[in-house]
């Protein structure tokens, strides 16, 4: 079966075997094999992209050997956000799966997401994808190495209101429009990036960019989500989790959306957005609260904003066909170029996302915009907001 061999090799590459950074990128390797898997790569696909990715990764041991702190319920708030103690905080969070909710990863996530939701973000929402691709393959260690990445790396999101979203009247993208020009929340991006602060907290540079904006500009950043108008079905009143569910789903469309029609074609952290917001997607039936649902995709909001800003806010202008219904040999022939040859693993991923969207939407409304974004992918190499990456991006 599929199924055993995803699972074995899943399990043989996990980070008890290399640690979830190297240099000032991270690993994806649990993402690359779940990714091509939906893709319907063969084994022997999936083990080829294995064996040529992990030349890149380091060993577990090198950083594993140096931990020596003892994690406790008690203790774990002051790593937040440390950047200390990965395999500890680990072993916290696979403890917890086992002896606190006795197995049931649902109630994992449910009871440890939320506490962790408002710093998602960090690392260009590593954790968050790690979470949602180990979860998406019934892959339990997956979610809580995401737990313990987003531990870890923690960059939370500040705000003074608690109300729910609601009450806007702009698309995203008009609302992005505003974002482009505006030079105060620019200011304290740049300001912030420099200073002694998130030099000394944040090694990689995109975390330099975002945390302050999530800070110090928490405030405007809501501001903003609260300007976005949601789509009719949403009724606060009577929230439900069918709602959450579609009103996900519609986070992962704006995602693609912004992604498409960006004059910087195939941006790297914008494609983060749209996988992360899949990631989320996946992960909320778990959540039985939908105010703690609610309140994820709300700062989901907030970090797709503070992504825009920090990669300089391409122009948003691009023309995209809409009348388009990709029939199912397009897709194949997607799929097979996409199989072609070896290509990054964050193109896989972006035309998994597609392709999954595509066959799991109730009505083919939005078909042009998964096989379109798909096509983007491949046709466009990863671009950064430099001509080069800079180290940390």
């Amino acid at each position: 079966m599929a199924e055993q061999w995803l699972r074995r090799i899943l399990k043989e590459f996990t980070t008890a075997k290399f640690y979830p950074e190297y240099g000032f990128r991270i690993n994806h390797v649990t993402h690359g094999i779940v990714a091509l898997h939906h893709l319907g790569a063969t084994e022997e696909h999936v083990q080829g992209f294995v064996d040529a990715y992990i030349q890149r990764l380091e060993p577990m041991e090198k950083y594993a050997t140096k931990e020596t702190q003892i994690i406790n319920r008690e203790n774990t708030k002051a790593l937040l956000g440390s950047r200390c103690s990965y395999y500890q905080l680990l072993s916290f969070y696979e403890d917890a799966l086992q002896n606190t909710y006795h197995g049931d990863v649902d109630a994992l996530i449910r009871g440890e997401f939320p506490c962790l939701a408002d710093g998602m973000i960090a690392t260009a929402l590593h954790g968050l994808i790690q979470m949602g691709y180990g979860y998406s393959a019934g892959f339990d260690r997956g979610v809580c190495e995401g737990l313990a990445y987003i531990h870890f790396a923690y960059l939370p999101l500040t705000v003074s209101s608690s109300l729910p979203l609601g009450g806007g009247s702009m698309d995203i993208l008009s609302v992005l429009g505003e974002v482009r020009g505006d030079q105060n929340l620019k200011q304290i991006m740049e300001d912030g990036m420099i200073s002694e602060k998130w030099v000394q907290k944040a090694p990689i540079l995109f975390s330099r960019r975002v945390g302050p904006l999530l800070s110090d500009g928490g405030d405007i950043l809501d501001r903003y989500v609260r300007k976005i108008q949601l789509p009719k079905f949403f009724d606060l009143p009577s929230l439900d989790s069918a709602q959450i569910e579609q009103l996900a789903k519609w986070v992962v469309d704006c995602t693609l959306q912004v992604y498409i029609r960006a004059e910087r074609r195939n941006d790297f952290f914008l494609l983060h957005g749209v996988t992360g917001a899949w990631s989320l997607l996946k992960l909320l039936p778990a959540i039985e609260d939908v105010n703690q649902s609610l309140r994820a995709i709300h700062v989901f909001l907030c970090d797709l904003v503070a992504v825009y800003m920090s990669v300089d806010c391409p122009a948003l202008n691009l023309e995209v066909p809409q009348n388009e219904t990709p029939s199912a040999d397009e897709w194949k022939q997607i799929i097979d170029e996409t199989l072609e040859g070896d290509r990054d693993v964050h193109i896989y991923k972006l035309i998994q996302v597609c392709y999954d969207m595509y066959n799991e939407a109730e009505t083919k409304e939005n078909a042009w915009l998964y096989v379109h974004s798909a096509r983007v992918a491949l046709k466009y190499d990863l671009a950064f907001r430099t001509k080069k990456p800079v180290a940390g991006e």
